[in-house]
């Protein structure tokens, strides 16, 4: 039989208030952006390794992904150049 009703979200009334991700107290701000950095980059080449194995469209939506990493990842290095403080 086919189910006619989507699962609920994963996020549910039950875990309102709670955060899925958090950042440790003491963590500054740059450190954060570099590590959102870090994770970006390597979701960025690990992307762009398996696309080299698809072809047509598989690869077109992989590159859309990948593209997508890349502005995240650029908007996270601007901020991390307007957050440096001064030597």
């Amino acid at each position: 039989m086919n189910k006619i009703v989507p699962d609920p979200p994963l996020l549910t009334c039950a875990h309102k208030g709670t955060a899925l991700f958090s950042t440790n107290p003491g963590i500054t701000l740059q450190d954060a952006l570099t590590h959102a950095s870090l994770l970006l980059k390597g979701a960025e080449l690990t992307a762009d390794d398996i696309r080299s194995h698809l072809n047509g469209y598989d690869a077109e939506q992989l590159w859309s992904v990948i593209h997508g990493v890349e502005m995240a990842r650029s908007l996270v290095e601007s901020l991390l150049v307007e957050t440096r403080l001064p030597d």
